[in-house]
């Protein structure tokens, strides 16, 4: 088996387009964006980040690898050595190392540039552990693909774009009502961690899946005029089978991102009012504590400014119950959103709420001020029928301007007509 891996390793056609995986996976890393560096969670979730593109080009690699050794087919001393299913396991395992390890490059990349500074919690291995099985899964139903076929384009091409359509679509970990298979995330937030039980479903499925591709694949005649059905039956079947029971499990494991127990000593700024984060944003303080320092300075008088506000589950509430702040991709720019709408919530009495909307342009002036200027390049979008750029240029107002634009937006007990 080794002897027939280390051919198969020296003879796939991936040996060329190997440096061009890499080249993906580093692209993808650092240009979809670099604020993960520093914080363990988000850079092991960003590492795992090109496993979707990486899969769904594997599925095509591996596709074209498959039916690229059909059409030559295997000289016929060679198939007679060795018993095929391990001329075929050796096939795909030698497809799937390229693949993997194109992959881990990416992940070392990423943990030698955050170790400087991230501080002691080390890479978050669940979700590498995902991005190895999508890309095994990708691989496995590429080979399975390629290996009943002899197309040396359309079907990889196929393969190739039908991966990332699907994953697109239902690839990642569901967010709220949308749907999703969780086989991927976008951030690692550390208030959530990948939970074991899922995970190993997940890696049950995969599995299965490249045990059918292998036992399926064996199959198929290496002089390319159809299946040997004699004594091969019971290997596909039994992989079907295992491939069902794995799905079946992973359907009734649970959600793969579970909340973590709140830390009992968080990081938090100086003065008042504090601002906690999880030990992983450490790197983030002092940019936060400037926040609290604006948050400080805000008109006297005019607000009722919170004593404390938490990243996500530092409260120990479920996820998506509390009212703490994301650091999304490490934009503070929520965190700034987030004190303003708690600040608004504790100063505008109930009876000032009218039919209950926000006032949407007092929220986006002091998400600007607290943040020190106009909303970044980074963010887009934001509340119907406020002007941004308008705030923007407000907040770069002499103090005075700004105090009598405040006193016309900011309602008070007793003046809320």
């Amino acid at each position: 088996m080794t002897w027939a891996y280390r051919t198969e390793l020296r003879r796939s056609p991936l040996r060329w387009v190997f440096p061009v995986l890499v080249a993906v996976v580093l692209l993808v890393l650092f240009g979809r964006s670099r604020s993960w560096i520093g914080v363990w969670s988000q850079a092991s979730a960003a590492a795992q980040i090109p496993a979707f593109f990486l899969g769904s080009a594997m599925a095509g690699a591996a596709s074209w690898a498959a039916a690229a050794r059909r059409r030559s087919g295997v000289p016929t001393g060679f198939a007679a050595a060795r018993p095929s299913w391990r001329i075929e396991a050796a096939q795909f395992a030698a497809t799937l190392t390229y693949g993997l390890a194109a992959y881990g490059i990416g992940v070392l990349t990423a943990a030698a540039v955050t170790a400087p500074r991230g501080g002691p919690a080390f890479q978050w291995p669940g979700y590498v552990l995902l991005g190895a099985l999508l890309i095994t899964g990708c691989t496995a139903l590429g080979h399975l693909v390629g290996r009943a076929t002899r197309s040396l384009l359309a079907v990889p091409v196929v393969c190739t774009l039908g991966c990332l359509a699907f994953l697109g679509l239902y690839g990642f970990v569901p967010q709220g009502t949308e749907p999703g298979i969780g086989l991927a995330v976008l951030s690692g937030y550390p208030s959530r961690t990948v939970a074991a039980w899922p995970l190993l479903a997940r890696a049950a499925a995969v599995l299965a899946l490249a045990g059918l591709a292998v036992a399926t694949g064996r199959r198929v005649r290496t002089d390319g005029h159809g299946p040997e059905w004699r004594g091969r039956r019971f290997g596909t079947a039994g992989g079907v089978l295992a491939l069902t029971g794995a799905v079946a499990l992973w359907a009734s494991a649970g959600p793969l991102l579970v909340q973590r127990p709140a830390p009992a000593h968080p990081l938090c700024t100086t003065g008042a009012p504090t601002i906690c984060v999880w030990p992983e944003s450490r790197q983030y303080l002092p940019a936060l504590q400037a926040m609290a320092g604006r948050a400080a300075a805000l008109p006297a008088g005019r607000f009722q400014v919170p004593d404390r506000f938490l990243e996500e589950g530092l409260n120990g509430e479920p996820l998506d119950h509390g009212n703490g702040f994301y650091l999304r991709e490490g934009e503070t720019w929520e965190v700034a959103t987030s004190i303003a709408f708690q600040t608004v919530d504790a100063t505008i009495p109930q009876s000032c709420r009218g039919t209950g909307e926000a006032p949407w342009e007092l929220i986006a002036w002091l998400t600007a001020r607290l943040a020190g200027g106009g909303r970044p390049a980074s963010v887009h979008g934001g509340p119907s029928g406020v002007d941004q750029e308008a705030i923007g240029r407000l907040v770069a107002q002499p103090e005075d301007v700004q105090l009598a634009w405040l006193d016309q937006h900011l309602p008070r007990e007793g003046h809320c007509g």
